[in-house]
């Protein structure tokens, strides 16, 4: 598992697939400013949702015989080369439970707006794929001291249930 540039093509690949570097804190601020907070984070948690269920439901496939944790496992090493951050992904014995994520060093930085999303949107999608039940991010922390953002990623109905709006 490793990333790496063929500029003899002008591609970024990384685990088999063509990405292209950004910045990402630049385009998450910049869609804030565009059309608000509120609206950019909800466009961004669409975008990212919908790529990790797209990542989590081919990774399944490419990989029947992989346990979660090792689907897991290929997505964090993803953040990491990708350079979203390092992930830690702590799945509760409980399955009723929140899914804690945790991203050290995180490429953007915020608990609202695209920011929010951007990180933690696309765990949603793939946990949503990956365990088969409707998930969505919740009380999303940034402590600045240890360069780490958190997130509780939550069944639908119990983020919805108690009157709080995801994005």
């Amino acid at each position: 598992m490793s990333g790496n540039v063929a500029s003899e093509k002008g591609e970024l690949r990384i685990l088999g697939m063509r990405l292209t570097a950004i910045d990402a804190q630049s385009l998450c601020d910049h869609l804030n400013s565009l059309v608000g907070v509120k609206v950019s984070e909800v466009i961004m948690h669409n975008l990212e949702f919908r790529l990790g269920k797209l990542d989590a439901t081919r990774l399944r496939t490419e990989r029947p015989g992989a346990t979660l944790n090792d689907l897991i496992e290929h997505l964090r090493t993803v953040d990491q080369l990708t350079g979203v951050g390092i992930t830690t992904v702590r799945s509760p014995s409980n399955p009723s439970e929140p899914v804690e994520v945790e991203v050290a060093n995180p490429s953007v930085k915020g608990t609202e707006g695209a920011g929010k999303a951007f990180i933690f949107s696309y765990w949603a999608g793939a946990l949503t794929a990956l365990l088969d039940k409707e998930l969505d991010m919740k009380n999303v922390v940034y402590d600045k001291e240890k360069d780490i953002m958190r997130c509780l990623i939550t069944p639908r109905d119990a983020v919805t249930s108690k009157g709080e709006n995801a994005h």
